[in-house]
């Protein structure tokens, strides 16, 4: 998972691990799979569809989704394309990170999880969304359960795991669905059709991809149960400024008893960061969920991509860096 924010300081937070680059491998046209053991400590398991924060000696902090299987213990490995413009991390990882090198990541966490026990999995991914998708196949696969993917990619050059995903398109046939769709004679996946051929009774939908697919996938999928359709954004999704929501408000933070003013224009994260509140972050756009925090009183303004409609619904969690308030007080548990 890749993410574009503004260069920030690295923020501070204790689940950092130091890991040194054991390989670097072209995955494809602009595309590095990087692979990190732990430098004298034992990394902690994740669960496919997770990510990690990379804290890149340059000062800069993203986030990468994890394309290896949850079965490795000993090792992470991400998938990271150079981003045309970047601004610093995926042009650092490309030009400047080398084997043999340490830095430091987060522990992971999932924003994207499989299902448990679906009837079937169907993933639409497209470019460098493949990466998160790619580990839950290899999930899928382990556990003997039936999915389908459906990948679109501008050309061969710039598909990941082609190779690998050729391979299961032999064992399994008619379960992939690869569009070159920047070659000729390629039509484009519609994601209408793909919806109503498989959608049923404990059928998963998973989206991960550019936002026009993911804008797509949402509109294909809203006519199933919120719990049967799921998507993860790599940049945030533009939100028009609800009416109701608060200029100016004010956050309390629980454990200290301290009040904050949060001036107009200010995100809830800056201030708490200005006020010297220790608080961990990442994307700064609302999309990779590390600076969740629960919510004891008030009423959030909802701006980030992570959070469910259930969670939105029962306002007892917020993501600050991107969230304001409908309320004149948060209490926040901090």
């Amino acid at each position: 998972m890749h993410m574009a924010l503004p260069i920030q300081s690295v923020p501070q937070a204790t689940d950092r691990y130091p890991v040194v680059v054991r390989s670097m491998t072209l995955l494809a046209e602009g595309v590095l799979a990087v692979e990190f053991i732990g430098r004298g400590v034992e990394l902690p398991p994740f669960e496919a569809g997770s990510h990690i924060d990379l804290v890149l000696p340059n000062g800069i902090c993203r986030s990468f989704s994890l394309c290896n299987p949850p079965s490795e213990r000993g090792r992470y490995v991400v998938g990271v394309k150079r981003a045309n413009p970047s601004r610093g991390a995926s042009a650092y990882v490309h030009d400047a990170l080398r084997v043999g090198q340490t830095i430091l990541v987060s522990a992971p966490r999932n924003n994207f999880p499989l299902a448990p026990q679906p009837a079937l999995s169907v993933f639409i991914a497209g470019g460098i969304g493949i990466t998160p998708i790619w580990s839950m196949i290899q999930k899928l696969e382990a556990d003997g359960a039936e999915w389908r993917l459906y990948y679109a990619v501008r050309t061969r050059a710039d598909a990941a795991f082609l190779a690998e995903l050729q391979a299961l398109g032999r064992k399994h046939p008619g379960w992939l669905d690869i569009r070159f769709d920047h070659e000729p004679g390629t039509q484009m996946l519609d994601l209408g059709a793909i919806v109503g051929r498989h959608a049923g009774p404990g059928v998963h939908f998973y989206g991960c991809g550019p936002t026009p697919m993911l804008d797509a996938f949402e509109a294909a999928t809203g006519v199933l149960p919120a719990v049967q359709r799921h998507l993860e954004r790599f940049t945030a999704e533009l939100k028009e400024v609800a009416a109701d929501a608060l200029a100016e408000f004010e956050v309390v933070l629980a454990k200290s008893g301290s009040t904050v003013p949060v001036q107009p224009k200010a995100s809830i994260l800056d201030t708490l960061l200005d006020a010297g509140v220790e608080i961990p972050f990442s994307c700064m756009e609302g999309v990779c969920g590390s600076c969740k925090v629960n919510v004891l009183e008030g009423m959030p303004d909802h701006r980030d991509s992570v959070l469910s409609d259930d969670e939105r619904a029962r306002n007892d969690v917020m993501l600050v860096c991107c969230s304001g308030s409908r309320s004149r007080r948060l209490v926040l548990d901090l």
